[in-house]
């Protein structure tokens, strides 16, 4: 007569390790690294008036990636392209431009970096 009630305790214990198991996968999943997408729109400035640009990309005051390029006469290009290894939600972008005159600006923002497409930072 035990043999019922044992039977229905073990399946009771693997339908508990499923549960357990399948949240564990689904919460390992949120949390990956993915190689997400950031583009720095840099259409408000006249063509070659940016010679100098430093990003960095943080997340609770740690750095995920960072660009630190000089462009010289021709300028920067219109949109900056930028890769963060990370996983989707917010971050924190610091951009630092220098015009053709050495007068620089700093524009903060928070971004939000998703799954799926690029987060876009508008500089102006």
């Amino acid at each position: 007569m035990n043999a019922p009630r044992q039977r229905g305790g073990l399946l009771l214990r693997l339908g508990f390790l499923l549960l357990l198991a399948g949240g564990l996968l689904l919460w390992s999943e949120l949390r990956r690294p993915r190689e997400l997408a950031i583009d720095v729109d840099l259409t408000g400035a006249l063509p070659g008036e940016i010679v100098e640009v430093d990003v960095t990309v943080s997340r609770e005051g740690h750095p995920l990636v960072r660009l630190d390029q000089r462009y010289g006469s021709a300028g920067a290009p219109a949109t900056l392209h930028l890769v963060v290894r990370a996983s989707p939600g917010p971050a924190e972008a610091d951009v630092m431009l220098v015009d053709a005159r050495g007068t620089a600006r700093r524009t903060r923002a928070t971004v939000e970096l998703p799954k799926d497409g690029n987060a876009v930072v508008r500089v102006r």
